[in-house]
């Protein structure tokens, strides 16, 4: 039997200005014997310490009645702490008697978290106007007294909340503190990184958030943004969850970790901040988790992440939206305690380098301004997917070719009649979801085990400032990296679902509605995380403990058309085809290079594969392919295939070289305005900057460029000026699109 350590509350009265007062007293744990549930507890012998906190008593009165109350706020100075260390709370309140509640999050036979400790305070705790800076909308509350500090030892890794509630009689308020303790030493399957960063950038107290400036709310109806703040404090209480509870705990991250801790995974938990601050942390695991809407990353946390992956840590990124503002940090504003203020100008925004550091703190993927900024590295490289689609809400879905995959085993999708699909349960994907793109970021095997296409109103247009309507095809996607260095050979899988709640298909207790579990979502999570060796404790009824893949053997693949040495025509579409087999598993994907092998492009089919090529320039393409497997076994490149490209046939000038292409009929003008134009579509990835006309001498009169959609949505618009007589003109949006 697992026994309870004491806990202390150490309270700090302030009764002045310059008078204070440290008062100490010993606070009482719930005492009640702990229950043994109908599931498959062993509380005798733990398997480990998450099945312990299983065995112990829940709470349900953890959470908040109304939006936190302004007149009660407080926050941990310093949002992570070792287990042993003491949490130290800095609470601003004119009430003159509250309670202090702390809370453990976690499954407990479903009451969703443990009541640890309580304690009461009969002073009012006054603290001064937090510092700012208006240049930056920075907001830190540093300068706050500590009010009440708490000692961590014994307690097991985990997320906490602190609840202040006031007792004065003066209404019911009440707020929430979270913290997580670590546990840097032990070595769990698991390792579960909170999006606290994202809860920081969209977090407005005291006025300023990087997307918002204006006066605080708490009625969630006010975003007006005239400003935007560049940085932000961690020395300040969140309101996050009172006006964007998508972007908050309580949304994707707590049924996670609810349904974590309800199969007894062995799994511990850290910060963004930790993140960047603690590489060897990670390396200390099988399993490195991105939750829920993991938004915002600094440079050292991606580098750390990425050398933890090619170290043999596994990443599974149940996360959307993911590694998409680069940030950076710097010390409080004080300039006392590193790592305090979150740092992002968001340049991208602004078509331009305006941090002040060397560094980029536009979107990962923007390229425009690096080198000499370290930008331009989009995160598809790292995840596998990356954003595209801002809104909405919708279903995933897997066809029966992918149902067949070992990432679906024990689901019963192996068993769909070709065409048709499984529709896993609503709400799934979204409410910000990502694209597997070939954008030349791509990794290397990456396979698809799911597709859903969707037409959206809101799909990123350029860089990642602007959205239009258009069409999305959403897929969860795996790939094996394998690394070799001075130690030896590593091998990792990474998983991405590119979509913020998947953990609404795992848990129905979240903000933001309820959702019914899917019986195929738990078990395609348990069967991933067996195939990166980690194992339930105490699994769910109806699921399946699975085993880890055994098979080694990489699949097969042939080029059988085009045939060595044919000639193709430079700018006529040739199919390339193919098969492609495997030993002891499934081929899950096949990808084409033309160049020999170095860029390597998804192909389209299994076992039978094609791959649409448009031929961009003349001279010789050698065209090889390889395939995947679904334990991620990528085999090698296929013989080479060399296809010679001849000229184009087409007997039609260029619409690119304005110096020599006039129109057959020039117009011979019009009173009246009418808008024109063409329709076209481009075969590689790549941004609009302007659109340019021919102009007759008698077309005079203001002449608008527009950017449509194909759906019909103004994409861009600009007014030409400083036109010529006649001849082609051109105009650069402001935006490229």
């Amino acid at each position: 039997m697992r026994r309870a350590s004491r806990s202390r509350i150490v309270r700090a009265t302030i009764l002045c200005v310059l008078h204070v007062i440290v008062l100490r007293s010993a606070v009482q744990l719930l005492s009640a014997a702990p229950q043994i549930t109908t599931i498959l507890l062993s509380c005798d012998a733990p398997a480990n310490a998450i099945v312990a906190e299983n065995c112990l008593p829940g709470a349900t009165d953890l959470n908040l009645a109304t939006a936190n109350d302004l007149s009660i706020q407080g926050f941990a100075d310093g949002i992570s702490v070792n287990t042993g260390q003491t949490v130290q709370f800095k609470i601003k309140t004119d009430a003159t008697s509250f309670r202090m509640d702390i809370y453990r999050l976690g499954y407990y036979g479903g009451a969703g978290a443990r009541k640890i400790v309580t304690s009461n305070f009969t002073q009012a705790q006054p603290q001064p106007d937090c510092l700012s800076d208006a240049t930056t909308g920075l907001v830190d509350c540093a300068n706050w007294a500590v009010s009440a500090s708490w000692d961590t030892r014994g307690q097991t890794s985990g997320i906490y909340l602190a609840k202040l509630t006031r007792t004065d009689g003066i209404g019911a308020g009440a707020s929430h503190i979270p913290f997580i303790v670590r546990d840097d030493a032990r070595a769990s399957d698991l390792l579960f990184q909170t999006s606290d960063t994202t809860w920081q950038a969209y977090n407005r107290f005291g006025g300023v958030s990087l997307y918002c400036g204006g006066p605080q709310s708490n009625t969630g109806s006010d975003y007006s943004c005239p400003t935007r703040g560049v940085k932000v404090s961690y020395n300040r209480p969140f309101d996050t969850r009172d006006h964007d509870p998508q972007s908050w705990l309580f949304n994707a991250e707590y049924p996670m970790l609810r349904w974590l801790e309800a199969n007894g995974y062995d799994v511990s938990y850290f910060t963004g901040v930790d993140a960047d601050a603690s590489p060897a942390l990670i390396k200390r695991h099988k399993v490195y988790l991105s939750v829920g809407h993991d938004e915002y990353w600094s440079a050292n946390q991606r580098a750390n992440v990425e050398a933890a992956r090619d170290a043999g840590v596994n990443l599974a990124f149940f996360s959307g939206n993911e590694v998409f503002w680069k940030t950076r940090w710097e010390p409080s504003l004080d300039g006392v305690t590193p790592r305090r203020t979150l740092v992002s100008y968001k340049e991208t925004l602004n078509d331009a380098k305006i941090d002040p550091s060397p560094e980029w703190t536009g979107t990962w993927r923007d390229p425009r301004f690096s080198p000499p900024a370290d930008g331009g590295r989009p995160e598809n490289a790292l995840t596998g997917t990356i954003w595209t689609v801002n809104c909405c809400t919708y279903a995933i879905t897997v066809p029966a070719e992918m149902g067949a995959l070992r990432f679906w085993r024990n689901t019963g999708f192996d068993t769909l009649a070709p065409g048709t699909s499984a529709t896993l349960t609503s709400d799934t994907l979204g409410y910000e979801w990502d694209e597997d793109l070939d954008n030349g970021s791509r990794p290397g095997g990456l396979l698809r085990l799911s597709s859903t296409i969707v037409d959206v109103p809101e799909k990123v247009t350029d860089y990642g400032a602007h959205v239009g309507a258009g069409t999305a095809t959403h897929s969860l996607t795996l790939y094996r990296k394998n690394t070799v260095d001075p130690q030896g050979t590593h091998s990792a899988l990474v998983f991405g679902a590119g979509t913020v709640q998947w953990s609404w298909g795992l848990d129905s207790v979240h903000d933001r509605g309820t959702s019914i579990p899917d019986p195929a979502i738990r078990q395609a999570t348990v069967n991933l995380f067996a195939d990166m060796n980690a194992q339930p404790g105490t699994i769910q009824s109806g699921l399946v403990a699975a085993s880890p893949s055994t098979d080694t053997d990489a699949p097969v693949a042939t080029v059988t058309s085009p045939a060595d040495g044919a000639t193709v025509e430079q700018g006529v579409r040739v199919t390339i085809s193919g098969t492609a087999a495997d030993v002891g598993g499934r081929v899950a994907g096949v990808e084409v290079s033309l160049d020999g092998g170095t860029i390597w492009h998804g192909a389209k089919g299994r076992t039978n594969w094609t791959y649409e090529w448009l031929p961009q320039a003349t001279g010789q393409t050698v065209i090889k392919s390889r395939a995947t497997d679904d334990s991620g076994n990528v085999g090698a490149a296929s013989a080479s295939i060399a296809v010679n490209v001849g000229p184009s046939n087409c007997p039609c000038t260029s619409l690119w070289n304005h110096d020599t292409t006039v129109p057959a009929v020039i117009d011979g003008g019009d009173a009246t305005a009418q808008e024109i134009g063409v329709k076209f579509t481009s075969d590689i990835a790549g941004f609009i900057t302007g659109v340019r006309f021919y102009k007759s001498a008698s077309n005079t009169g203001t002449h608008i460029g527009n950017l449509w959609s194909a759906t019909g949505s103004l994409l861009a618009s600009a007014t030409f000026s400083s036109e010529s007589a006649t001849g082609w003109q051109q105009v650069r949006f402001n935006t490229p699109v």
